[in-house]
């Protein structure tokens, strides 16, 4: 798949186009770019899809801009995986949010990308305010030589998919319903920082992960996951929240931690990239009377995790299997 980021690189040739924010490649967003590719493949035409290097609102309204279900690299790795021939990745700034709905048919849809199908999901809006809905884009079809395509809401369960909804289900934890909706793991990325490395002392040494910043995972408490370091990956009981046992009941603070224990590994990976995917919640956040209590929960949670069974650690190494 070739990534254009500036619409001038791109090669004179009649597109059909998929077109969505995508943010987490749900199942709502695979099927709009899968009718896309399945059309491009009919048609004798190229497969693309268009989507942008931020969420819209982080230009449009950032104080109601989302925290991403997948960090970009991620999100152009997961396109790539459903076969289109060309990702047109546009850098969403003021005057491309300044378009009218008019301008963007005629200037990105018609003239640069030379579309001849259009696909788009039920919900989408484009243009200046987000003004300009599906139906406004058949329209504009009409005028520009493109036909538009509307694929119509996924559901599951009765509910419609959504990315609003995920990131309600990833903060109450319900991650098994999520990874039913994504078809893999909430995941999150970042590098190993040092903490303040009482897990050494306690005899349950931790990777601090620096998450990387506006993505989002799951809310507070301590979860089964997978840890991907160096192409191998690990069994972990991962902590995420406000470390209350070691924090007077008087401190407020809003930074929030996560600490990943690696079952079967040791090693050091400061300052090194890791990817966790989120499987089960094992507890909620609780602040114990003693740190004798908070070590004893924390080796049931990391033995909880060894006796695990899931499909997603079929890939874990065996080695990374022993609870300490």
């Amino acid at each position: 798949m070739r990534v254009v980021t500036d619409l001038a690189d791109l090669e004179r040739r009649p597109r059909a186009v998929a077109i969505g924010t995508f943010d987490g490649v749900h199942a709502g967003h695979r099927a709009v770019i899968g009718q896309a590719v399945g059309l491009a493949a009919e048609r004798g035409l190229l497969g693309s899809v268009v989507t942008f290097d931020r969420h819209p609102l982080a230009v449009v309204d950032p104080s109601h801009a989302p925290r991403l279900l997948t960090p970009l690299p991620e999100k152009i790795r997961l396109i790539g995986e459903l076969g289109p021939e060309e990702l047109v990745l546009l850098p969403f700034d003021e005057s491309l949010a300044a378009l009218t709905p008019a301008d963007f048919c005629d200037e990105v849809l018609g003239a640069a990308l030379q579309a001849r199908v259009v696909v788009v999901g039920e919900n989408f809006n484009f243009g200046a305010g987000g003004a300009g809905d599906a139906a406004q884009l058949r329209a504009c079809g009409a005028a520009h030589g493109f036909e538009t395509v509307v694929v119509s809401l996924v559901t599951e369960h009765g509910k419609t998919i959504s990315s609003t909804r995920i990131r309600r289900l990833l903060n109450r934890g319900e991650l098994e319903e999520v990874r039913e909706i994504l078809g893999r793991p909430p995941s999150a990325a970042g590098l190993v920082v040092a903490g303040d490395r009482r897990g050494r002392t306690l005899g349950v040494p931790t990777a601090n992960i620096d998450v990387e910043a506006g993505t989002i995972f799951p809310g507070r408490g301590v979860y089964a996951a997978r840890v991907l370091v160096d192409g191998v990956w690990y069994r972990a009981a991962v902590n995420i929240g406000h470390n209350p046992t070691f924090r007077s009941k008087a401190v407020e603070t809003i930074h929030v931690t996560v600490e990943a224990f690696l079952l079967g590994f040791s090693g050091d990976i400061y300052e090194r990239p890791i990817r966790v995917d989120f499987l089960h919640k094992i507890r909620d956040e609780r602040r114990f009377d003693s740190v004798p209590e908070l070590v004893a929960q924390m080796r049931r949670d990391i033995a909880q995790t060894a006796d695990l069974g899931d499909p997603a650690f079929a890939e874990v190494a065996l080695a990374a299997t022993a609870a300490p």
